[in-house]
């Protein structure tokens, strides 16, 4: 799903894009895939990638612009079918694109 957000004056403010998962077409950045992937791999793939940002309450924004982030509708074991059911790791569902600073300042 592709979301497009406008500011007051009709010009795009921010992209986000939800994961297909299951197979489906998935989000990538530098050759790492981003959705449909637990975040703190994704985190640990572009920060070796030297892809730097911040942590919030629903994800990580990266000063490259984009942030991505889980609602947490999806659980480990839809990625991991070894999961244990009290696996409270977080799936990427989806990213946002924007400037850093769209984060930054609010």
């Amino acid at each position: 799903m592709l979301i497009v957000r406008y500011d007051p004056d009709d010009r795009v403010e921010l992209v986000e894009i939800a994961c297909s998962g299951h197979g489906g077409e998935e989000v990538f950045f530098d050759g790492v895939q981003l959705t449909y992937r637990f975040m703190d791999e994704v985190v640990s793939k572009l920060a070796a990638k030297g892809h730097t940002g911040t942590s919030s309450d629903i994800g990580f924004t990266f000063h490259a612009g984009f942030s991505v982030w889980s609602m947490g509708s999806l659980w480990a074991l839809d990625l991991d079918p070894d999961a244990d059911e009290e696996d409270e790791r977080s799936t990427v569902e989806g990213v946002s694109v924007a400037p850093y600073s769209y984060w930054d300042e609010g």
